[in-house]
Formats: structure tokens, C-alpha cells, sequence
């Protein structure tokens, strides 16, 4: 079979959303030659093995419209302020 992933979906949310199991993004990082921490652009076909689904999960998923993406995005905000600076980093003692 194959799936289709959305904006910032991981290996690990394409597995959630279709194999039921978080932990065979594993199995699908291998049958697909990607490492695990690979970025996949939406839109993207990842093949899996139909018979790893745990169908009550993926019944779940499809019947709540559910479509896990929590792959990181490509700038982060990092918080500033005197609770966020490091010394001699930010936060300069003279």
C-alpha cells in the first residue's frame, strides 16, 4: 500500500496515521531506504506493508479525520529575555 504525506509529517506520524503504531515508522524508514529523522515534504508517497495495521487505531485516525504532523518546522523561536539569556552568551557581565 501506499500513503501520501501531509505538511510536516514525520516517518513516525505517517506510521501513527496509518500503521496504527508509532513504532513501526522503523519498518517504514527501512522498506522506504530513509532514515528515521528525514524530512518529508508534503505530498511525498510512503509505501508500507498493509498487514502491520492495527486497524482499530487506523479505523480511529480515518474516523476522526486525524492526520498527526509534528515534524519540526524550519526555524524555531527561541524566547528572549533576562530568563532565556546565558552569561557571556547574551547576557555580557563587564
Amino acid at each position: 500500500m501506499e500513503a501520501v504525506s501531509t505538511y510536516k509529517q514525520s516517518l513516525f506520524d505517517v506510521a501513527l496515521q496509518h500503521l496504527g503504531d508509532a513504532q513501526k515508522a522503523f519498518d517504514l524508514a527501512v522498506l522506504n531506504g530513509r532514515s528515521l529523522t528525514d524530512d518529508l515534504g508534503a505530498g511525498e508517497v510512503i509505501i508500507f506493508d498493509e498487514t502491520q495495521k492495527n486497524r482499530q487505531m487506523t479505523q480511529y485516525y480515518s474516523v476522526n479525520a486525524l492526520q498527526p504532523a509534528t515534524a519540526l518546522s524550519e526555524t524555531v523561536d527561541i524566547p528572549g529575555g533576562i530568563n532565556f539569556m546565558g552569561i557571556e552568551i547574551d547576557f555580557i557581565v563587564s
